[in-house]
């Protein structure tokens, strides 16, 4: 089946060309024209460069990918990968499906069952991509929804999972306010194109009460800093590489309250452990071993990525 969906979507992974929207200011709300860093990055469909906020240090894409490229790079073999070639962002996201569905239930047994009703409760992901973690909640009794700008995850996760899900940004998706009892973004939160608007639309998703759970690499973590310039925040898909402090404030300027936040775990693929620590040479050998797919059998903590729960009062 993962085949069949690779062969499906084949025709949209042709390479193509950025195009750009001005970025005047970062998630806090300053501007960014006297920023105190800049880092450009150059790539297949063109260069990107981020600007450092001067008041909260988050790192901000100025001027930002927009318009229809931004989700044909989601779709393409460039960001995703494929049997034929290794993306910037995963090596062959379809190819992890079955490791994806381990991870996503250790996720759910730790990170949201305690903050859900045992039964009956109403989540929304986005970024759902594959659909992996919204089946595995699916399954344990809970309705879902789920929303992804790239048309090649959404197909997968109808067929892989039977999940209906929208191809949509957070900001145009036809969802009816206070509908959730959770909302998901994992590895997307930074990815958003408007992050305070993204936000304060999810706090009206939200029931009273309800919780949005997040994870995100923060900027000013050591294994950021350690890595400078090549770390994997680094990239086309990204429109903000946060801090802890502009995280912080843009949920408190979006209504939510009682945020806590910690050190994200996982259970990544060892493929995708090495990815992210750009230690490339090593994938062929894990491969060849027949262990890129495999995990260890417990949660790592993440070097650099936090958890954060925020409440809807």
């Amino acid at each position: 089946m993962i085949e069949e969906v690779a062969i499906l979507s084949a025709e949209i992974s042709q390479p193509g060309k950025f195009q750009y929207i001005s970025r005047p200011s970062c998630v806090c709300g300053r501007s960014l024209d006297n920023s105190s860093g800049k880092i450009r990055k150059s790539f297949a469909w063109g260069e990107i460069r981020f600007l450092q906020c001067a008041h909260c240090g988050c790192w901000c894409q100025s001027p930002q990918i927009g318009g229809d490229c931004l989700t044909a790079w989601y779709d393409s073999d460039e960001y995703q990968g494929s049997r034929d070639r290794r993306g910037l962002a995963y090596v062959n996201y379809l190819a992890d499906e079955p490791q994806r569905i381990k991870e996503a239930a250790e996720r759910f047994k730790a990170d949201l069952a305690p903050y859900l009703p045992r039964f009956g409760g109403c989540v929304l992901e986005i970024g759902c991509a594959t659909g992996s973690l919204l089946s595995v909640i699916q399954n344990a009794g809970h309705e879902v929804a789920g929303i992804d700008l790239s048309r090649r995850f959404t197909d997968a996760a109808r067929q892989l999972h039977g999940l209906e899900v929208q191809v949509a940004d957070i900001l145009s998706a036809k969802i009816p306010d206070g509908s959730f009892d959770m909302v998901l973004l994992f590895g997307t939160i930074s990815n958003l194109s408007d992050i305070p608007r993204s936000l304060q639309r999810i706090y009206g998703l939200l029931k009273p009460g309800g919780v949005l759970v997040a994870n995100y690499p923060s900027a000013d973590s050591i294994a950021a800093k350690l890595y400078g310039e090549r770390f994997w925040m680094f990239a086309p898909s990204v429109s903000t590489f946060m801090t802890s402090m502009g995280c912080g404030l843009v949920l408190k300027q979006a209504g939510f309250s009682s945020a806590e936040s910690s050190l994200d775990r996982q259970m990544p693929s060892f493929r995708k452990l090495f990815t992210h620590a750009k230690c490339h040479a090593v994938l062929p050998v894990l491969d060849a071993l027949g262990l890129g797919s495999k995990s260890l059998p417990f949660r790592l903590p993440v070097p650099g990525v936090c958890i954060v729960r925020a409440l809807r009062g």
